[in-house]
């Protein structure tokens, strides 16, 4: 069964948190540190097996760098 999970473009990404902060289940959480070489902590999904696919995350980002895409 497919189901859909957050990619992320960092090259696109800020680290505001925002996509952390919108995810009722605690999926995503700031752990990808040191993605633009100065150390902030960018978003990932950290918890896949809590992410049911929603979107909300995606919904949330004020710059549309997540994107909700079909795995197996």
């Amino acid at each position: 069964m497919n189901r859909k999970i957050p990619v992320i473009d960092y090259g696109l990404c800020m680290a505001c948190g925002i996509c952390v902060a919108a995810c009722p289940f605690g999926s995503l959480d700031l752990t990808a540190v040191g993605r633009d070489g100065s150390g902030n902590a960018f978003p990932e999904l950290a918890a896949p097996d809590t992410c049911t696919g929603c979107g909300l995350c995606a919904k949330a980002c004020p710059i549309d760098c997540l994107a909700m895409d079909e795995r197996g």
